[in-house]
This record gives structure tokens, C-alpha cells and sequence, in this order.
């Protein structure tokens, strides 16, 4: 597993790809920050609606970064190599997630720059920020498993693109759902949809519910990803 993530960690921050995607990414997050946090006449020090805004464009950037991710190795081949060499299909499942994710977190980490830079101007209320912070964490993990998913239908890049995009649009859409008036249908939504889920650890309110959310959706998308990969692997 380690050595398929070294190789996924060698994709991502020696690719110039990776590299413009994540420096619009916080080249947006710099505007949008000094726009609402400095340079605006109601500036307020309440950070939880840039990380919820930065969270949301995650959806644009990771199927970006993932579509190639499986895709890859079935175009051209190697991923029968990887399934007959000594590791697991779980090891390299594992090991390509966690090298996306190391190299978007990375990313993540670098806005809590935004708040030590507010904090010489205004209070800031860390535990809230970090609580963000940590919602954010699992939510990318979430992300990328459902952009390795569609990854794993298809070995053209196009439409594994396609199919990432399509999958997190039904997520805004689910998150939208939930202020309908139906009383049952709209707490159906708010239980599935990952905004509801992220926005209570961007309150500060941590909750098993919460995590076992993230970590259970993750884990059903990496299954899936898995298994399509083997069943198509195999025929």
C-alpha cells in the first residue's frame, strides 16, 4: 500500500496540474477571504461561512484530480499488474485514496492561514475553526472515494470527469431537498445530505452521528470503486 501511495504522492506534487488547480483554489480563497473578512464595511470574524464556501468548491476541483486516478491504470493496462502483484486490492485502493487526499488536504491545511492572518485584527474563536477544519477532513475524504468510484466505471478521462461531476451535483441537489415542505422528506435529506452532516462540525458541534456519516459513506464508495475495478479486471 505505501509503495502505491508514494506513486500517487509523485503524480500529484510533481504534476503541474495538480498545482494550477490547487493555486486557483486558494488564489480564490485569498479573494473571497480579504473580500469579506478585511477589506468589507461588515467584516465579521465568524469564519464558518469561508470554510463551508471553501468545503463547497472542493466539488469542483477533486473530480479534476480523481478522474484519472483509476482510469488511468485501466487504459493502459496496469492495474491487472497491480492486482496480480502481492498486494490486496483493498492496498491499492487505499493507497491511491490516500494519496489524493494527502495532496488536497494539503490545500485544506494552507487556508487556516486565513484565520492566523485574521486573528492579529479581530478574536477568533479557534475551537470552532478547528472544529471546521475537522469536518472539512472527513468531507474531502468523502469526496475523493466518490471521485475514485467513478473513476473506477470507465478508462476514459472525459467521462469519469463527467460521471464525478454528475455524482456531486445529486449532491447539491440532496442538500437542497432539505428544506422542502414535506416534514419526512425533508429530514430524509438533511440525514443524507453532506452539508447538513458538515455544517454541525462547522457549528462546533461534533457528534458520533456526524462522523459515522463520513466515514461509513467513504468506506461504501471505496467498496464500490473496488469492486467494479475487479469485476471489470477479471472478465
Amino acid at each position: 500500500m505505501f509503495a502505491v501511495y508514494k506513486k500517487e504522492l509523485k503524480v500529484y506534487f510533481t504534476g503541474i496540474l495538480g498545482y494550477i488547480v490547487m493555486g486557483i483554489y486558494l488564489l480564490m480563497a485569498g479573494i473571497f477571504f480579504f473580500g469579506i473578512y478585511v477589506f468589507s464595511a461588515s467584516s465579521t470574524s465568524d469564519l464558518s461561512p469561508f470554510f463551508g464556501m471553501m468545503n463547497s468548491w472542493f466539488l469542483l476541483i477533486i473530480p479534476i484530480l480523481t478522474l484519472r486516478i483509476l482510469a488511468e491504470d485501466k487504459k493502459l493496462g496496469t492495474y491487472e499488474l497491480l492486482l496480480t502483484s502481492p498486494r490486496s486490492s483493498w492496498e491499492i485502493i487505499i493507497g491511491k485514496f490516500l494519496g489524493v487526499l494527502t495532496f488536497v488536504l494539503t490545500g485544506a491545511t494552507l487556508l487556516l492561514v486565513f484565520p492566523l492572518v485574521l486573528s492579529f485584527f479581530a478574536p477568533i474563536e479557534w475551537g470552532a475553526v478547528l472544529s471546521g477544519y475537522l469536518g472539512m477532513v472527513f468531507s474531502l475524504a468523502f469526496f475523493v472515494s466518490i471521485g475514485m468510484a467513478a473513476s473506477s466505471f470507465t478508462d476514459n478521462f472525459v467521462i469519469a470527469g463527467i460521471i464525478s461531476f454528475g455524482l456531486f451535483f445529486m449532491l447539491f441537489l440532496i442538500s437542497a431537498f432539505g428544506d422542502v415542505q414535506v416534514e419526512f422528506l425533508a429530514n430524509l435529506m438533511r440525514e443524507i445530505s453532506f452539508s447538513h452532516h458538515y455544517e454541525q462540525f462547522a457549528k462546533g458541534f461534533i457528534s458520533l452521528k456526524n462522523f459515522l456519516y463520513f466515514i461509513l459513506g467513504t468506506f461504501i464508495w471505496l467498496f464500490v470503486a473496488k469492486n467494479v475495478v475487479e469485476s471489470k479486471t477479471w472478465k
